[in-house]
């Protein structure tokens, strides 16, 4: 069979036996996250439900719409082969940078941040992780060596990421724009780009951070508040002393689901930001535990996924996507534990937050993607040396 009639043949959306070839192992983990995931979402939101809505399961419901919306995204996503992404990256980023922008007039104010619409269901900041790794991964990938060049790489690349982030650091949301540039920037890095570059750009990447946290009077004040913190951890701030207070109390196995008392009320957005301490204390060390293996085998199967795609592109993409969700998780579970300054970002698979979740899930069928394509090369290896 000719090289001709194989490109050909492997152009077709799904092959005859190849629907089901993904990787199981990483679904089953993300079946177990997810599982995990909306207990705590309606243990730690039925009370919000009675409160403000007369409604126990009123969260739980939104959240379990963005689940099927999400499983059904993944699904969709499944039917294609990813290199469509290819065409609507820069549109996609066009559009999350124009819902950036709209936010920052017309979106609802929540805590001193405009980041979101419809009650924060819907924020421009969690679709523009997805934005940038798939717009990255397109540039990165079509440069080659090029991306050496200082001309071609450094300083286009910089000022992609800059516009990006600016926009999300205006809501303002510095812990949002430091991960997107954290999951770029090791993009950069992998794709293969001069190690001095590399150097440079992290250099003027810490100098702006300095600045900002320095400028924003919030960054500045969390920021001082965790100096003190070290000082003296029983000058810690209120919401920390609290999410310790949550891990203590459960112990090795915890008090049961449902039975925290720290998310009825001494733990600010228990159901949010603060549910990994909620999990330590329903499930104790051990339901972290679970939480945390669950998270290292999807990392896991995702790098393996990556190190497994048969071009550059999906490469990038599928690391991406591992960046994305291993950086924000250890973010989260940082400032919980009073390792790094409080800073607001959910954590994935756990957080109450519709485009959270919707988005997350968008990611894991992007990884499925990718490691069926892998499985289709695979399976016509063969055909290419007859």
């Amino acid at each position: 069979m000719s090289t001709v009639n194989v490109v050909r043949k492997r152009s077709n959306r799904i092959r005859p036996g190849t629907r089901f070839q993904f990787d199981y192992w990483l679904m089953l983990a993300v079946a177990g996250l997810i599982i995990l995931g909306m207990m705590m979402v309606y243990s730690t939101t039925f009370d919000y439900g009675l409160l403000f809505k007369d409604e126990p399961t009123y969260y739980f419901e939104r959240q379990m719409v963005a689940l099927l919306l999400g499983l059904a995204s993944v699904i969709v996503i499944m039917q294609f082969d990813y290199h469509v992404f290819r065409y609507f990256s820069v549109p996609f980023l066009g559009l999350t940078l124009l819902g950036l922008a709209v936010v920052l007039f017309f979106g609802d104010a929540i805590f001193g941040a405009q980041r979101g619409f419809y009650e924060g269901s819907y924020q421009p900041s969690e679709v523009a992780k997805l934005a940038v790794i798939l717009y990255i991964a397109h540039w990165l990938s079509s440069k080659g060596d090029r991306i050496k060049d200082i001309t071609y790489g450094l300083l286009p690349f910089s000022v992609i990421t800059a516009v990006v982030c600016a926009f999300i650091v205006q809501q303002p949301d510095l812990s949002t724009s430091i991960l997107i540039a954290m999951i770029c920037f090791t993009l950069f890095f992998v794709a293969g780009a001069d190690w001095r570059q590399f150097a440079v750009a992290l250099l003027i990447g810490g100098v702006v951070f300095l600045i900002l946290v320095n400028t924003l009077p919030h960054a500045a004040a969390r920021v001082e508040a965790y100096k003190e913190t070290l000082r003296d951890p029983a000058q810690a701030s209120w919401h920390v002393q609290q999410a310790l207070i949550a891990l203590g109390r459960g112990g090795m196995f915890g008090v049961g689901i449902g039975e925290s008392t720290q998310k009825f009320g001494p733990l600010p957005a228990a159901h949010t930001d603060g549910v990994f301490a909620i999990l330590g204390e329903e499930l104790g060390l051990l339901g972290t535990l679970v939480f945390l293996g669950l998270m290292v085998f999807l990392i896991w199967r995702g790098i393996k996924i990556a190190m497994n795609a048969r071009d550059t592109y999906g490469y990038l993409l599928a690391l991406g996507v591992v960046f994305w969700l291993s950086y924000q998780a250890l973010i989260n579970m940082a400032v919980i534990t009073a390792v790094i300054p409080f800073t607001g970002i959910p954590l994935p698979f756990m957080s109450y937050g519709g485009s959270s979740l919707l988005i997350t899930l968008i990611g894991i069928g992007i990884l499925l993607n990718v490691s069926r394509d892998a499985a289709i090369d695979r399976r016509i290896q063969p055909e290419r040396t007859s």
